[in-house]
């Protein structure tokens, strides 16, 4: 649990910084509104790389690739009744490490963001 809040922290710290330098580098300056813009940009781009490194990671696509297995490994119909009952592994040992800091950051920056552009439009 630690390591998970310290590289979401990370990823927060980073993703804050890299929309600074970017803002900076654009023709929209260092302000409020142009580093929430791009805060939110990058924030959209952890949370998707994040859900789908979670559906891959969660199996939505071990039956696929058990049929592709399975139809690669033998294309004759007669053969393919005989080895049915041999099982084929298709569960995919797939565990990244950067799946749920990614989410986190990513929520935790869309919600930041949320609440500046609330707070810009209310002022």
């Amino acid at each position: 649990m630690k390591s998970l809040t310290l590289k979401a922290g990370i990823l927060v710290f980073l993703a804050i910084v890299a929309s600074m330098i970017i803002s900076i580098t654009s023709d929209q300056g260092l302000g409020l509104q142009p580093v929430s813009d791009i805060l939110f940009m990058i924030a959209l781009g952890m949370l998707l790389i994040g859900a789908a490194l979670h559906v891959v990671q969660t199996g939505f696509f071990d039956g696929i690739v058990y049929s592709f297995k399975r139809y690669f490994r033998s294309t004759a119909k007669r053969q393919m009744i005989e080895e049915d009952h041999s099982e084929i592994k298709y569960k995919l040992d797939y565990d990244n490490p950067i799946t749920y800091p990614l989410l986190i950051a990513g929520g935790f920056c869309t919600i930041v963001t949320i609440i500046i552009s609330i707070a810009i439009i209310s002022s």
